[in-house]
């Protein structure tokens, strides 16, 4: 039995004809159903300076600059949730970036300790005592910390520079920092086969 002529120029253009529209497709629903919607949710959020979001072996990455907050826990809440859209079966980290200058690292790296020891104890009485403590001795602005059943969210000021760090709570969470490019991966099969948004 003879085979009909088959031209392989015009198949091979075919396929890739056809692979483009499935990848291109594929890539405009994903902007337009995921990208798109948390965009809209940033660029309503005064004390959001820049953001980006990137694709790492490790899954989805919300980068998000903060300028003024009020609140940092009720930021976060809103980025989260605007993030959720990004998570997906991997799930979506989202770092916190800020503008934190030599006093404040200085500040929190002293601070720092306490957070920890907080967390540990479940007494967060002495870490607002000492939070205040360290603020007035380095002449910050501002020092702020708030607590719920996830983080503890530290906020300082110095002048011009914020520092804004979320600390977890829960031993899942152990590692994830913000203002840094440093994360714990040690469950990032679990984290990603939750969908969930994690602090970074």
């Amino acid at each position: 039995m003879k085979l009909p002529d088959v031209n392989v120029k015009l198949v091979a253009a075919s396929l890739i004809v056809a692979l483009a529209l499935l990848f291109g497709g594929n890539a405009l629903v994903r902007m337009t159903r995921v990208s798109i919607p948390v965009e809209r949710a940033l660029r309503q959020m005064a004390e959001v300076k820049s953001y980006s979001i990137e694709s790492t072996p490790y899954g989805v990455v919300l980068n998000v600059e903060l300028g003024d907050v009020s609140d940092l826990s009720e930021t976060v809440m809103k980025v989260t949730m605007a993030a959720a859209h990004l998570a997906g079966r991997d799930g979506v980290r989202i770092r916190i970036l800020d503008s934190r200058d030599d006093t404040l690292r200085e500040v929190y790296y002293r601070l720092h300790f306490t957070v920890q020891q907080a967390i540990a104890t479940g007494s967060f009485e002495d870490l607002e005592r000492q939070s205040q403590q360290s603020a007035r001795e380095a002449g910050l602005t501002e020092a702020r910390i708030v607590v719920d059943s996830e983080y503890v969210y530290v906020s300082m000021s110095h002048g011009a520079s914020q520092l804004y760090q979320v600390v977890p709570r829960r031993p899942y969470e152990a590692g994830a920092v913000t203002g840094s490019t440093s994360a714990a991966r040690s469950d990032s099969r679990s984290f990603a086969a939750s969908g969930g948004v994690r602090i970074w």
